[in-house]
């Protein structure tokens, strides 16, 4: 299969070569310079730790974990995850239709770590699935500041399949400054949560803040450039890691207690799904932002200056929120060239809607739920020919199924 290019216009200009038939995890990522200059954009490294003023970043290949550090002037690094278990407690998963991935080494997972000129990354491999790249790039929060305390996350997934698939992702932080202090964590609309929490909008939180006197670590999940999650779920880790559904439960009220674990609280993020023809690529972005020594994270200040384009990220363009590459739509046959009858150009032609030729691959029970619930998804979409032509084919599927809709 020839190498398939993805473009994603972004802060920066990205173009990722996947090598499909290989199913390896080499692609090349290039970024384009001010001067309009190509340049490496990645090496593989077996492990990568990069220091940056207040953060410290540490990728491993071998488990495919990431941990993140505060770095304050005097004394040793902070951890801002749980290190316990190889920081293997966070983490962020996929699920690719009905089956759910813990994006980590293992169970036929190959993970990749990779430098780049902005920060590093670290690339997951589902043979035949997907592949998931986790961006991690470094920047100031303060215009025009050459100190770095924030990092931007941007989750790529590209679909490995043969059809269209849906796909969601979640990530699962196992926070720890918060547990021993008065607020495990706060938002900016909450001085304190020290019980399960489900949020379902954040546009008057705005963040998850977890901290304490010599470190802070905050999620910023609503604002330009940011991808806005479904569901935010603050709970005791060992519930969220083994929770049996997608998006955990809650209990209102309970504390971050359990049988197996005392005061172990953190943080659940869940995106929409999204529905990808093969070859094609979704993305997902947020921030990270750090603090030492008392100090408060970047935050609304921040945000501000995002939405407005007066960010480090400004010097190429206002941010964008990571849109779904999604492949267009197929040219329709028309009924004359499909080789219908007089009666059945009339019925399939008498919504205006044009005739979509069905393949063997589009009968796929599979193919007919994602297609069933991508239509789903649709039904308060302003886009009515999107919709008009989804449900074409539907039409078309059930018919030469033999089935009344």
């Amino acid at each position: 299969m020839k190498k398939k290019l993805f473009a994603f216009a972004f802060f920066t200009s990205f173009v990722f070569t996947l090598n499909a038939q290989n199913e390896d995890l080499s692609f090349v990522m290039q970024k384009d310079s001010l001067e309009k200059k190509e340049i490496p954009s990645y090496s593989v490294e077996k492990n990568i730790v990069i220091d940056k003023d207040e953060i410290r970043l540490a990728l491993d290949s071998t488990t495919g974990a990431f941990s993140l550090y505060a770095l304050p002037e005097k004394g040793r690094e902070i951890a801002l995850l749980s290190s316990y278990d190889s920081g293997s407690a966070s983490f962020f998963a996929l699920k690719a239709g009905r089956k759910e991935y813990k994006l980590a080494r293992g169970t036929g997972i190959k993970t990749e770590c990779r430098r780049t000129p902005l920060g590093a990354q670290m690339a997951y491999l589902v043979p035949n699935v997907a592949q998931v790249v986790v961006d991690f790039s470094f920047l100031p929060s303060i215009p025009n500041s050459t100190r770095t305390d924030m990092l931007r996350v941007t989750v790529y997934t590209i679909n490995l399949g043969k059809n269209i698939q849906s796909f969601a992702l979640k990530g699962v932080f196992d926070t720890v400054l918060g547990e021993n202090t008065s607020a495990h964590f706060s938002t900016a609309a909450r001085s304190k949560v020290n019980s399960e929490t489900l949020f379902t909008d954040m546009s008057d939180d705005l963040w998850i803040r977890s901290s304490n006197a010599k470190a802070a670590v905050q999620f910023l999940l609503e604002g330009a450039g940011i991808s806005r999650p479904c569901n935010v779920v603050l709970a005791n880790k060992e519930n969220l890691v083994n929770s049996s559904g997608w998006i955990p439960p809650v209990q209102h009220g309970k504390s971050f207690t359990s049988v197996l674990s005392y005061n172990n609280s953190a943080l659940c993020i869940n995106w929409d799904t999204a529905y990808l023809d093969p070859l094609k690529t979704s993305a997902v972005g947020f921030f990270i932002s750090v603090a030492t020594d008392g100090e408060l994270p970047a935050g609304k200040k921040f945000l501000s200056d995002l939405a407005n384009g007066k960010t480090m990220l400004g010097i190429y363009s206002k941010v964008a929120v990571p849109t779904t590459n999604v492949a267009p739509a197929p040219t329709p046959l028309t009924p004359q060239e499909a080789g219908l009858s007089e009666k059945e150009i009339h019925d399939y032609t008498k919504n205006g809607t044009p005739f979509v030729e069905v393949t063997e691959e589009q009968l796929d029970p599979e193919y007919i739920q994602n297609l069933l619930d991508h239509i789903a998804s649709l039904s308060n979409d302003v886009d009515k020919e999107e919709l008009a032509r989804l449900n074409s084919e539907l039409d078309s599927i059930l018919a030469k199924l033999g089935v009344q809709r």
